[in-house]
């Protein structure tokens, strides 16, 4: 049987019926399969933390059971106390001009930028390159610069443009278009999101339980050089 499964598969992934010569394939290595396993248990080979691991995860699978899903009930008290958690951060959506210059910039450009001058105005008056960063929150923002001038672009006045943020490609200067306050979804918003965080949480609890029953089948003791 665990051979027809084998060409069943081979044939679905091809479209084609298996020729005798593929099914004879398909047998050896089975077969080949099953006596290197078989080899293996005889030299202790399973005996190894990364085999215990995976069948430690295994059994993890089987005793978790089937897939459930929450009623309406349980979906909202699950939405009701975990809400914090779908609450989304400020986010904004910003200007960003890259001078090529690495040294200071010139009077009129930086007087410029003191006024909050639109970007075709800097570029007239500076060599550059504008872009615009879509909607990121502040640890987006913290990754592609850093956290000290992430928080100084997120609390920046009204057309003000925040920098010099140096990298290879020159300085940057960002400057924030639109912004989002947090704001936390509605259920209907989310609710394939909370229906496998539900999910998530009931299996991790009903593995735990089955887990916490084992412990009844077994006495522990530990052996080693403090042991009695």
């Amino acid at each position: 049987s665990e051979i027809d499964a084998r060409v069943s598969l081979v044939e679905s992934s091809k479209g084609t019926t298996a020729s005798p010569t593929l099914r004879e394939e398909i047998t050896k290595l089975y077969l080949e399969e099953q006596m290197l396993v078989r080899e293996a248990l005889t030299l202790n080979l399973d005996n190894d933390a990364r085999i215990h691991d995976m069948l430690a995860q295994k059994m993890r699978h089987v005793l978790s059971g089937e897939v459930i899903q929450p009623d309406e009930d349980e979906l909202q008290a699950f939405y009701d106390e975990n809400i914090d958690s779908y609450q989304t951060p400020p986010t904004i959506v910003a200007e960003e001009i890259i001078f090529e210059n690495h040294e200071q910039l010139s009077n009129p450009v930086r007087q410029l930028l003191i006024d909050g001058a639109d970007p075709d105005m800097l570029l007239a008056a500076g060599k550059g390159s504008v872009n615009t960063l879509p909607r990121l929150n502040s640890s987006q923002l913290s990754n592609l610069f850093n956290v000290e001038f992430s928080d100084r672009v997120f609390n920046a006045k009204e057309r003000e443009w925040i920098g010099p943020q140096k990298s290879e490609l020159g300085q940057h200067w960002l400057r924030v278009i639109t912004a989002e306050a947090s704001r936390t979804p509605s259920l209907e918003e989310i609710r394939n999101r909370v229906r496998l965080d539900w999910i998530n949480q009931e299996e991790e609890t009903r593995l735990q339980r089955e887990i916490d029953q084992l412990w009844e089948k077994y006495s522990v003791k530990i052996l080693g050089d403090r042991a009695e």
